[in-house]
């Protein structure tokens, strides 16, 4: 059965020129959403200056989405901007530990090849996947690794910062 990534259910949007994506914890059944006003809560920060409309669709906490034994819950990103015709795969992160990236990586990587189990990537003008941590907005030399096992595994460009420009 096809996963439907753009459930109307899990969608927050904006237009503003500057908005955050949260991820509230606890409790961790609660999907990501879009925030344009608490700057506290941004754990990415995207910057929109030509004022696009842009949707946010959870995917973590949202959509379903099983391993092969069609009982235990994959592991999945947050979720994905979607704006014209591109696509922008996120996940959000609050740690100061090493790993974090890791566990993105995984996480984006598992949710992108399922996305393209139903969807075809040339559909879209650009699809991209982020790794944002409101701890640690630079990403450094030692994750060019993680970000290199992105574009082997997908074909997909990584980015590991805070802010997202559309």
């Amino acid at each position: 059965m096809p996963i439907n990534f753009f459930e109307g259910a899990c969608k927050t949007e904006s237009d503003k020129a500057q908005f955050g994506l949260c991820d509230d914890t606890p409790p961790p059944e609660k999907p990501a959403y879009i925030d344009e006003n608490d700057q506290s809560k941004w754990i990415g920060k995207v910057i929109n200056p030509t004022n696009k409309d842009v949707d946010f669709y959870a995917i973590d906490n949202c959509v379903e989405i099983l391993k092969a034994d069609r009982v235990s819950k994959e592991s999945r990103c947050d979720g994905m901007l979607h704006f014209d015709n591109s696509i922008l795969f996120v996940e959000l992160k609050m740690r100061g530990s090493s790993g974090w990236l890791v566990k993105a990586r995984t996480q984006l990587t598992i949710t992108l090849g399922k996305f393209q189990l139903d969807n075809h990537l040339t559909d879209f003008d650009k699809i991209e996947a982020y790794a944002c941590n409101g701890l640690k907005p630079f990403a450094n030399q030692g994750n060019n690794t993680e970000l290199q096992k992105v574009k082997d595994d997908t074909g997909l460009i990584m980015y590991a910062q805070q802010d997202i420009t559309i």
